[in-house]
């Protein structure tokens, strides 16, 4: 069975964003980069995969090719999982977890191809050391992954433990229906967002746009909050490198010499939003007012907004037609001069805002076919 060579990575991103993230990894240093669906391979010396896994604000996860092989049952997937070296990847006092994805008319159930790995893993141990590392499902020292394809079978050791859309700066997630942060990060990257202007959100929830915007501007790493990834676990983990690159991002930020503003009509979204600011280190170049759109006024010419309105299933609207029509009217009478950014996966009630659209971006929030679309007013 091949094993995949040490310097082969995979990153996970949405869909629509994987060629930002292939930008992001070729600007960082990666070599033979190639775009997969909501995924991109490359190859990386150690730094390199340290500053992707610091820097990079689309990635969702990253993954190291540990192995590939054919099966034709659960018992030959056994037997093949047994025959690993398994403490090349994991030692007997760790803690791991399995997850399995599989699309495969043979390997029918998820669980117990996640079983069935544990237990060649678990055997593996007791045949040799008469030790068993255990399942930790909250924070384990190790992640692996198994992806299965029809008879085709690859297993990855997991380099970031939970998502890395958790950035570490949210402290408030009370309020319903946070746009994910890698999603915020790479719609401003699509729009060209650079910090050169004042930033807008009138609709901002909790804040996420407006703390991704304040952190591209001011070049802070997308990470610079995390304090757990699980390759500082695995056996060939460097600190002193992570540690340099560290200290380098931190050197390479910036001052913002403009203002970025939220307004939203709910008391409790700005209070989150304040708190998450807080958190990010940015609730001094940020200016937070209670405002409903509708007695927004006319903003100084020229900037730059970007708003995720509800799209009525994430957030009740009595009338969602009636507040993407107030949302155009605003743009119209109050942003003279501005590149206007609208991201929904309400693709009807995008046609009330009734403007012009200059692009239109499709992107995915998940599983929901969504658009980003500008709108530049003259």
């Amino acid at each position: 069975m091949p094993l995949a060579t040490s310097g082969e990575y995979l990153a996970k991103t949405f869909q629509g964003l994987e060629d930002t993230l292939a930008e992001e990894l070729e600007q960082l240093g990666a070599t033979n980069i190639k775009v997969r669906k909501r995924a991109v391979l490359f190859e990386a010396d150690r730094e390199t995969f340290y500053k992707a896994n610091y820097l990079s604000r689309v990635a969702l996860r990253f993954l190291r090719p540990v192995l590939n092989f054919r099966a034709s049952s659960y018992e030959e997937l056994y037997r093949k999982m047994y025959d690993v070296n398994w403490p090349d990847f994991l030692h007997y006092d760790q803690t791991f977890a399995i997850s399995s994805v599989v699309n495969s008319r043979i390997f029918d159930h998820s669980r117990y191809t996640t079983l069935k790995t544990k237990d060649a893993i678990v055997d593996h141990f007791r045949e040799r050391f008469r030790k068993r590392p255990f399942i930790e499902t909250y924070q384990p020292d190790i992640r692996f992954h198994v992806h299965i394809n029809d008879r085709n079978i690859r297993l990855y050791l997991d380099a970031s433990g939970e998502s890395l859309h958790k950035r570490g700066y949210r402290k408030d997630d009370t309020f319903p229906a946070p746009l994910s942060e890698c999603l915020a990060a790479g719609m401003l990257l699509k729009a060209g967002w650079d910090g050169s202007k004042d930033f807008v959100d009138p609709m901002c929830g909790s804040g996420t746009l407006l703390i991704e915007a304040g952190m591209i501007a001011r070049n802070i790493a997308a990470q610079r909050y995390r304090a757990y990834f699980s390759f500082h676990n695995w056996s060939d983990f460097q600190p002193k490198l992570w540690k340099k690159v560290k200290e380098d991002a931190i050197q390479n930020e910036r001052l913002f010499e403009h203002v970025i503003k939220g307004f939203d009509y709910d008391q409790k979204a700005l209070n989150a939003a304040t708190t998450n600011l807080r958190g990010a280190g940015l609730r001094g170049y940020t200016e937070l007012t209670l405002l409903d759109i509708v007695d927004m006024k006319p903003q100084k010419a020229p900037g730059f907004l970007m708003v995720n309105p509800p799209y009525g299933d994430n957030i009740k609207v009595d009338d969602i037609d009636l507040l993407y029509k107030q949302l155009g009217d605003m743009l119209k009478q109050k942003f003279n001069q501005w590149d206007a950014w609208v991201f929904t996966a309400n693709l009807d009630a995008l046609k009330n805002i009734g403007l012009k659209t200059s692009k239109r971006i499709p992107l995915f929030n998940g599983p929901k076919e969504s658009r980003l679309c500008l709108y530049e007013m003259y």
